[in-house]
C-alpha cells in the first residue's frame, strides 16, 4: 500500500485594507437588497477557490516581476481581480470586489 500524497500548500489570500471594508459595504448591501446568503456563499466559495486553486479564473497578464500574474475570477454574482504571486504562493487583492451586473444589487 503506498503513502497517500500530501495535500499541495495553499495559497495565502492578501486582501488590502481597502478590499475588506469594501467587502463589509458590500455584504450589507446584498443582505438590504435580499441577495445577502447568495453574495456571502460567494465570497466563501471565492475565498476557498483562491486559497487551493486561485488559477480558476480567466488568466489576463503576465507583469513585470517573475512569477506574477494577474487574473479575474468570477464566482456568481461576484467577481474579483487578482494577483498570483507563484514565488511565495500568495494571492493578493487589490481592488474591490465587484458584483455582476444584473444581479439585484450594486
Amino acid at each position: 500500500m503506498s503513502a497517500p500524497t500530501p495535500s499541495p500548500l495553499p495559497y495565502r489570500v492578501i486582501p488590502s485594507a481597502r478590499v475588506l471594508a469594501d467587502l463589509d459595504a458590500l455584504v450589507r448591501r446584498a443582505y438590504a437588497a435580499g441577495h445577502g446568503p447568495q453574495a456571502f456563499a460567494a465570497l466563501k466559495q471565492m475565498e476557498r477557490r483562491l486559497r487551493i486553486y486561485p488559477q480558476f479564473g480567466e488568466k489576463l497578464t503576465d507583469l513585470h516581476q517573475t512569477g506574477e500574474t494577474l487574473w479575474l475570477g468570477t464566482v456568481p454574482p461576484l467577481v474579483v481581480k487578482y494577483v498570483i504571486d507563484e514565488t511565495v504562493r500568495a494571492v493578493f487583492i487589490g481592488t474591490p470586489v465587484r458584483v455582476l451586473p444584473n444581479s439585484g444589487f450594486k
